[in-house]
């Protein structure tokens, strides 16, 4: 019994410790990650963000403008062949127009289309202070894509939310993530891979450029902390 016991105790320590560090493992890298990108007391003094850029695909250009307050809204808006494209998420409620995808006019979201976009308000990084935002981290070892290393963390929200990054072992940026959301009843895996990483005007550093399933989303400006009218955010 005192033999059986001592295994079992065993086994219990090894688990126990195998998982502080795996815990530890993750905080590290988020670390190193949160530092990269200009540090968590510049991120928690962003309060808005306004950005200009655009989408490429298939040789089409289509310009686009993100307004954000942190925790209070986020706008986008767009335009493609004489066509207006809206986009709107607060905490409570969302709205939507998309000539493409059914709605030509400003229509409210399903409560579901909101969950997923309700991590979208969070513009200080998802990974400052991610436990007191209520998210949770899991560790999930390494990987390796076109000979480069890169560290897994799966990052679950508040909102209920998965995504699993990807790190790399060298810059300590995130190079990848991936996600699953649901469209018009179907589950689709987002992949996104980052690139062109630039300090812009405050001290952070966020990715100028990424491809999202053949869509590449460029930044072409972003103004840090600007005056944004709560207004945009009414879906009006």
């Amino acid at each position: 019994m005192k033999t059986l016991l001592t295994k079992t105790f065993a086994v219990l320590a090894l688990s126990f410790v195998s998982f502080l560090s795996y815990a530890q493992s993750a905080d590290e890298i988020i670390q190193k990650y949160v530092d990269a990108i200009g540090g968590k007391e510049k991120w928690k003094q962003i309060k808005s963000l306004k950005t200009d850029g655009h989408i490429e695909l298939q040789g089409i250009q289509i310009n686009f403008t993100q307004q954000a307050i942190n925790g209070v809204g986020v706008r986008v808006d767009a335009e493609f062949q004489g066509q207006k494209i809206v986009d709107i998420t607060t905490p409570t409620k969302g709205w939507s127009q998309n000539p493409f995808g059914g709605r030509s006019t400003l229509e409210p979201i399903s409560a579901e289309e909101l969950q997923q976009k309700l991590d979208d308000l969070d513009i200080q990084d998802e990974f400052i202070d991610y436990a007191q935002k209520g998210s949770t981290v899991e560790f999930l070892g390494k990987d390796e894509e076109d000979g480069n290393e890169f560290y897994k963390i799966r990052l679950v929200t508040k909102n209920k939310n998965e995504t699993v990054y990807f790190f790399d072992v060298n810059t300590n940026l995130i190079y990848k993530e991936e996600k699953t959301v649901k469209q018009q009843g179907q589950e689709i895996k987002l992949v996104s891979k980052y690139q062109d990483y630039k300090t812009v005007p405050f001290g952070i550093k966020v990715p100028h450029k990424w491809d999202q399933m053949g869509q590449i989303f460029v930044i072409d400006k972003m103004d840090v902390n600007p005056v944004i009218d709560t207004k945009l955010f009414e879906g009006k």
